[in-house]
């Protein structure tokens, strides 16, 4: 008997040609749904054509999908897909958000297949709507929702670095860069910039600040080394809007927009702001994992992100790895509550 399971969601078809049929990492794929496939699943499991209705993006278009060893149980309950089942599917997902942003939910339709050897298909679905069911792209800037051959290829290229990271030998050691991928997946649950874009901060903070006291200094100096596309303008307008939002309790938007809609030049550089720190924060996650290749699964090699006068008494700049290695449950490190 083979055993899949999938998450099902929606790709948008319009300005870039989706993926057909690809691997992304240790057996997870991503396929473009066949409709008799889909069809067939939502006759045996009606929730899921029910929640299709309401969802803020339709129609699913797309799976993630592996092979699982399983074998159909007597109760139905028994074959619900399970939290261990879902944890290379998440990773895939969070890949899929640093190199491209989309809007898959952790709590998406999950559904466990198992097809017998006498041709006929059983399919199991439990129906979960929780807070994390949709990620939030920023309107204009990051919304084209895709993912293409292209994307595919960069995701298989970064898994073995993501395994790496939450892998429960390496995560205490790199738990900096781990912290910053759990804040920048938490962020893409906001839908209000005053409260995402702190949280995206909070990201960029774990990567590259030594101690609260330097927190402005860090990010203003070393956030231009992380990604080439920042200045030290744009670096020190990027902290001061965090600060606005978190300090001041200010809103995104102060002034009125024109009759025309023309959004003011203050406000429209607090949106540059927080859309340039989204980038920034992805670019320097993909960026730092991609920059090398090994020979070997037994290779390290360290970048280190140094700061220009850095304190004195702060700790050592923060190195980020790359590597070739296996596994760890993400949410179950999202959870965890001694990070």
């Amino acid at each position: 008997m083979r055993t899949e399971v999938s998450a099902v969601f929606h790709l948008q078809l319009a300005n870039e040609p989706p993926v057909e049929n690809a691997q992304v990492g240790s057996g997870v794929f991503i396929q473009r749904l066949e409709s008799d496939w889909l069809d067939e699943v939502k006759a045996q499991c009606p929730k899921i054509e029910a929640r299709e209705q309401i969802e803020w993006l339709s129609p699913y278009t797309h799976r993630f999908f592996y092979e699982v060893e399983a074998q159909e149980a007597g109760s139905e309950h028994l074959n619900l897909t399970t939290h261990e089942d879902m944890q290379l599917i998440l990773r895939a997902i969070i890949l899929s958000r640093l190199i491209k942003p989309t809007s898959i939910g952790y709590d998406s339709v999950w559904v466990k297949s198992f097809y017998h050897a006498d041709g006929t298909t059983k399919h199991y679905h439990d129906q979960v709507l929780n807070n994390l069911n949709v990620a939030f792209l920023t309107g204009g800037a990051e919304d084209w929702n895709t993912i293409t051959e292209a994307d595919t290829v960069t995701m298989a290229e970064l898994w073995d670095s993501l395994q790496f990271f939450l892998d429960d030998v390496n995560e205490p050691k790199y738990r900096r860069i781990v912290r910053a991928i759990k804040f920048n997946e938490f962020a893409y649950a906001i839908y209000f910039p005053e409260i995402s874009h702190p949280t995206i901060h909070a990201a960029l903070e774990s990567m590259i600040c030594t101690g609260h006291r330097h927190n402005r200094a860090q990010v203003v100096q070393r956030l231009p080394q992380l990604v080439y596309f920042v200045s030290s303008q744009q670096a020190e307008d990027i902290y001061l809007t965090c600060c606005d939002f978190k300090h001041a309790a200010q809103a995104i938007l102060q002034q009125k927009s024109s009759a025309s809609g023309v959004i003011a030049p203050s406000d429209q550089k607090r949106i540059d702001a927080v859309i340039l720190l989204r980038r920034a924060i992805r670019d320097s996650l993909c960026g730092s994992w991609h920059s090398h290749s090994y020979a070997s699964s037994s290779s390290i090699f360290v970048l280190e992100l140094r700061c220009n006068n850095r304190p004195r008494h702060s700790s050592p700049s923060f190195s980020v790895i790359r590597r070739l290695l296996p596994s760890l449950s993400f949410q179950q490190s999202l959870n965890s509550s001694s990070m």
